[in-house]
């Protein structure tokens, strides 16, 4: 029986246990507030409030793990899904369109908290949130993807994803279901055919009814917002 994202988080993801402190950062973490804050980021730091999500009821969280690791081992997203034979993949709507990531990079999901804005970020950087004392940063998913289009839905959670150092918040309007999908099942290096997303949809899945879902590719997103 497929289990429910919610399922999958409350049994195998769990939030990281409390960090070192929002002022021991990353050398990635450091990278992206002295571009977007400047020689400010300790007091725009000391003032970012602190959230410590609780478990509610559709997301439920687990036990504490370890915290971000300063230096994170890398890890080759499409090589992983170009040799593992079944991967499971957590969907999420961004303006009704439904997209993907697997599980393997997606630290928790968490509801909306409010956010503090940076004051040099472009509009598709959110802002930052200390999560139980480890800096976040907020990408906005329908500001980077659709750009140009007036949104028409509300961001109503967080998936938040490690990446090389960093942790990112993904904002989206729903969490939708989880895919465990067979390799044979995933186009990558393909003409995404999701319309203005070429550039952060690494690949596809093919769904039930012949549906074609995108799986962003969280390189792309990152580096994205270090290239702006």
């Amino acid at each position: 029986m497929m289990k429910t994202p919610e399922q999958y988080f409350m049994e195998n993801v769990n939030p990281p246990g409390d960090g070192p402190g929002v002022g021991d950062l990353s050398p990635t973490e450091k990278a992206f507030l002295e571009k977007y804050v400047g020689v400010g980021q300790k007091d725009l730091l000391a003032g970012v409030r602190r959230v410590d999500p609780v478990a509610e009821p559709g997301l439920p969280m687990g036990k504490p793990r370890p915290p971000l690791s300063r230096v994170e081992p890398a890890f080759d997203l499409d090589e992983y899904l170009r040799t593992h034979e079944e991967v499971q993949l957590v969907s999420f709507f961004v303006e009704k369109v439904e997209y993907s990531l697997p599980i393997t990079i997606i630290q928790e999901v968490i509801r909306l908290v409010p956010w503090t804005k940076l004051p040099k970020a472009p509009p598709f950087v959110a802002g930052v949130i200390n999560l139980r004392g480890r800096v976040t940063l907020l990408l906005s998913l329908r500001k980077m993807i659709n750009h140009h289009v007036p949104p028409k839905q509300q961001d109503r959670f967080i998936v938040v994803c490690r990446h090389k150092g960093l942790q990112v918040g993904l904002l989206v309007d729903a969490v939708a279901t989880m895919y465990k999908v067979a390799r044979q099942n995933i186009e990558l290096g393909v003409d995404t055919r999701v319309g203005g997303t070429e550039d952060f949809v690494m690949g596809l899945i093919k769904a039930a009814g012949e549906r074609l879902i995108g799986i962003l590719s969280i390189d792309s997103l990152v580096e994205g917002v270090a290239a702006d």
